[in-house]
């Protein structure tokens, strides 16, 4: 029988993390709830996820109507993921792992995929907007020049800082959160009051996106709604360092995702309605309605707000990838998981300028990230929390299934893909349904339902 690895001590604060995806002990569990009031305002307190708050006014909502599809969207995304952080307290591992329960020992690795996917996506999407920070402030500022030759200069500042933070682990990632919270909650607050004058409640909006009013509303609640979905596979990264009863996991978990996104979400919409050009990059947008001195606000923040949400998604990756290959060590990993990312970057951003690639990318991936967290959801309840996490480092274990595959999970996540990828509605691909829907993107919902259904009723008759 093949076991998790012996408890490894617990490193001094200033060494990097030795422990991957092995249980961690009651002892080593020091860890708050409240934590997670860091972890998610320092994360979403980023221009990667500000910038996505712009799309319901270029949508052409009004601010209003805005207003009311970021706060349903991120509402009804909140509610979807907040239950995978039972995951870590129940099996003192990450979330991918703890998907072997139901998917089986060796199916797990499409949780692992998943993460590493999603990750790396949004560790480009954080590095891109970091290093755009910098280029377009420091042009404003200094006269240095712009485009594919400036970003290839800036990036890397910023790559390197979230890859040394990520692979130091978790104790440098949480002290990272407290600053860069307070720092980007700071310079969020600053933006509002610099734009103020320029601010009007009364914005009526534009052209509209898709035919509709409430198609278009609808469209811009699914982006709100995919940005705490995002960070479905991550939860138990931190959870597994807490214990406790569930209530106040859960409570604290939900209310910082949504607030968090909520504030960044809002403050995005609100400066872009502020904007000389909306048409322009939406950085280039804020240098230019923004006084001179505000430049230097935006060049510390391109590369300080980038440390969370870059840092957490590496580190979930290198998580990941080392319950893949578990005979390498956590730290090793997440520098070649991140190597990688850093390669697909320069690919999308600098060789071939195809930015809308990469944000396609990653709303895909929301097609498999739904469907992997309907699955882990309804076990859940299946099994009514009650997990054997020895045997999820076990080949011969409770969760062996058939041959470490458990087929009605395999089959429950492939229907929600199909579903969601015909759903979906990117800048470079609109499925069928998709277009059915007005143009409305319904595949990450669609294909949550399908796989919740499907894993149901299939695991019910072979039980």
């Amino acid at each position: 029988m093949t076991t998790s690895p012996p408890p490894v001590r617990v490193p001094p604060r200033a060494a990097v993390e030795t422990r991957g995806v092995d249980i961690v002990p009651e002892s080593e569990r020091t860890s708050r709830p409240s934590e997670f009031g860091w972890i998610w305002h320092s994360a979403q307190f980023s221009f990667g996820t500000v910038v996505l708050g712009a799309l319901p006014v270029l949508f052409g909502l009004s601010w209003w109507a805005s207003v009311t599809a970021i706060l349903a969207g991120t509402a009804v995304g909140t509610a979807l993921i907040v239950p995978l952080v039972r995951f870590g307290l129940r099996t003192g591992t990450n979330n991918p792992t703890a998907g072997g329960a139901h998917f089986g020992v060796r199916g797990r690795v499409v949780g692992s995929l998943i993460t590493v996917g999603v990750a790396l996506g949004f560790f480009a999407i954080t590095v891109w907007t970091g290093g755009t920070a910098i280029m377009v402030a420091a042009a404003k500022l200094l006269g240095t020049p712009t485009g594919p030759g400036a970003l290839a200069v800036t990036m890397p500042v910023v790559a390197v800082a979230v890859i040394a933070v990520a692979v130091f682990g978790q104790r440098a990632l949480l002290v990272t959160y407290r600053v860069t919270a307070i720092v980007g909650g700071v310079v969020l607050l600053a933006l509002v009051a610099v734009l103020a004058p320029r601010f009007d409640a009364g914005f009526a909006g534009g052209e509209l996106a898709l035919s509709g009013h409430a198609s278009t509303w609808l469209l811009a609640a699914g982006v709100a709604v995919s940005v705490p979905m995002s960070y479905a596979t991550f939860q138990g990264d931190y959870s597994r360092y807490m214990r406790g009863p569930d209530g106040p996991v859960m409570w604290w978990n939900g209310g910082a995702m949504f607030l968090s996104c909520v504030v960044a979400l809002l403050v995005g919409a609100y400066t872009t309605t502020t904007l000389t050009d909306p048409g322009l990059p939406w950085l280039q947008g804020v240098t230019e309605v923004t006084p001179p001195w505000f430049a230097v606000v935006v060049i510390g923040f391109g590369l300080v707000g980038s440390f969370p949400q870059g840092g957490l998604c590496v580190y979930a990756a290198g998580l990941s990838a080392q319950s893949v290959f578990r005979r390498a060590s956590r730290a090793a990993v997440t520098v070649v998981v991140a190597g990688i990312g850093v390669a697909l970057l320069y690919l999308g951003a600098v060789v071939y300028d195809a930015v809308d690639s990469m944000a396609a990318f990653v709303t895909l991936l929301l097609s498999f990230v739904a469907p992997w967290t309907a699955i882990m959801t309804v076990g859940y309840a299946r099994f009514r929390g009650r997990y054997t996490p020895e045997d999820l480092h076990a080949d011969d274990g409770r969760y062996r299934y058939t041959r470490g595959l458990n087929a009605n999970a395999l089959i429950a996540f492939g229907a929600g893909v199909l579903v969601g990828l015909l759903g979906a509605n990117t800048p470079l691909y609109v499925g069928p349904l998709s277009r059915a829907a007005a143009g409305v993107d319904v595949g990450f919902l669609a294909s949550y339902a399908v796989a919740a259904v499907v894993f149901a009723v299939m695991d019910r008759r072979t039980s």
